[in-house]
């Protein structure tokens, strides 16, 4: 198996961390290695496809999503003073089971039109992509802490991530540039989004606004 297929392999394995994980921080550790972990792939993706706009991805990546979205989001876990997050829908157990088996299902389902159009052609890389991609559907869906919501969004951003550095290295370096930077003005809004909900309910635990409910 090439470096590659394996550092793939391991994106999966920490999205399901970052999913299942109880502790909010080391969530958060988690989500940096992952992000590391693709950064190495844009890295290797450029040698070995001779893209130099890859090594550029790589590069921003580093500082946004390796660097500062985790610091924002210790930042947050320590201005709360929270350590682990609420029992979830479905339970600590049961619902990482769910969203990965899933997510599997439905990234392996679609993976050949996207290998169709790719402009590099790897398989289980792109599989990968779809499945961080529907981990982070599923944490918003399964997870109840407004933390565990924002790392969610974190996951499904790397998988698009993942799956254009595949699809479409080739894009203008402005428009990746955008798309990279844009996770650090969502994380910031989702932050404070996050620490007036606590100020209002005491909690993090989305569940508990049923007042917010139509």
């Amino acid at each position: 198996m090439e470096i590659l297929d394996t550092l793939a392999i391991c994106m999966i394995v920490t999205s399901l961390a970052v999913f299942g994980l109880r502790n909010l921080k080391l969530s958060v550790i988690v989500y940096a290695i992952q992000t590391l972990l693709l950064v190495s792939i844009f890295f290797l993706l450029s040698k070995k496809f001779d893209a130099e706009q890859l090594s550029m991805w790589a590069i921003v990546a580093f500082f946004t999503k390796v660097i500062l979205v985790p610091g924002i989001l210790l930042w947050l876990i320590k201005k709360l003073n929270v350590v682990s997050e609420d029992e979830p829908v479905g339970g600590f157990f049961v619902s990482p089971i769910i969203a990965m088996g899933f997510s599997l299902a439905l990234s392996m389902s679609i993976h050949p039109i996207f290998l169709k159009f790719s402009l590099i052609k790897e398989e289980i890389m792109l599989i990968a992509a779809g499945t961080i991609f529907m981990m982070g559907i599923f944490g918003f869906m399964l997870r109840n802490s407004f933390i565990k919501q924002i790392l969610a969004y974190c996951l499904f951003e790397n998988g698009i991530h993942l799956s254009l550095a595949l699809m479409a290295y080739n894009s203008h370096e402005l428009v990746e540039l955008g798309i990279l930077t844009d996770a650090i003005f969502a994380v910031i809004i989702m932050s404070v989004l996050a620490i007036r909900f606590y100020k209002a309910y005491d909690s993090l635990d989305t569940s508990k606004a049923s007042n917010l409910r139509g």
